[in-house]
């Protein structure tokens, strides 16, 4: 059953030449506990629907649905983690998560707090819970920003590139720390990524939405990842189920493999 529903999705914009469209005719059931990663080039419109399902931008045709509501601004049913951590810098970290939380939990403060000593515990940072985002390392702050979405215990959690930024090693522990929390909440949670990382898509997703270029992107393939969960980095990437999903992820992504592809010629 579906618990997010993207009907004939469009976005456009006015512009002094006229009507930009950024994205039409999307549509997208996604079941409640699944991962969804969106793939595709820059400016094919991945942010424009996170942004729609954030309820940070209006549909200008069609409708999104969260458990049979319309999304019409945003909501703590919803939480985001952005590429930038947007935390705030004079409050330490335990108060950076203690301000979400206060903001929309309906319970009493020392129960807010406890939220707040839960989550920071599931992602190691305990801790660290006095100091500023000005003194942790950028795995940290992103650890930090994930607790806090997941603290508001949304039905949605939304993340925009959230490793980008990241080295590869500490990228790999966070995608683990995410399936963590993940599991921890009995996989309830819907989670929708944007991404450009094939591989980081196939390790998180239950399926993936590959876009067209923009403008007037739409959905080119919704590919279904069945790949057992849970899910071991060294060991999936030999198998062929894998191997398959990956090579047909580049075709649908990649113009050229190679310099020949480009017209240039190899010289030895």
């Amino acid at each position: 059953m579906s618990y997010l529903e993207i009907k004939d999705l469009e976005i456009s914009f006015p512009t002094p030449k006229g009507k930009y469209i950024a994205v039409r005719d999307i549509n997208l059931s996604i079941r409640k506990g699944e991962i969804i990663s969106i793939i595709g080039h820059s400016g094919c419109g991945k942010s424009t629907i996170m942004n729609a399902i954030g309820g940070m931008l209006t549909p200008t045709g069609g409708s999104v649905v969260l458990d049979n509501k319309n999304i019409k601004g945003p909501g703590p049913d919803r939480g985001i983690v952005f590429q930038n951590y947007s935390l705030l810098p004079w409050l330490t970290v335990e108060n950076n998560i203690f301000q979400a939380v206060d903001s929309v939990m309906d319970c009493s403060k020392a129960e807010k707090h406890e939220i707040v000593i839960k989550n920071l515990k599931m992602v190691n940072l305990f801790q660290h819970k006095d100091k500023l985002p000005g003194q942790l390392s950028g795995g940290m702050k992103q650890r930090v920003a994930i607790a806090r979405a997941f603290a508001i215990n949304p039905g949605v959690l939304l993340m925009d590139e959230p490793f980008g930024a990241l080295d590869a090693l500490t990228k790999g522990s966070m995608q683990l720390e995410v399936l963590k929390l993940w599991n921890l909440n009995n996989r309830e949670k819907t989670i929708v990524m944007i991404t450009h990382d094939i591989e980081e898509a196939l390790f998180l997703s239950d399926r993936i939405v590959v876009l067209h270029n923009g403008p007037a992107s739409t959905i080119r393939e919704i590919v279904t990842v069945n790949l057992p969960r849970p899910r071991n980095k060294i060991e999936i990437v030999k198998t062929p189920e894998y191997i398959e999903l990956r090579d047909h992820l580049l075709h649908l992504l990649t113009d050229h493999f190679s310099i020949e592809d480009m017209g240039v010629t190899y010289k030895n």
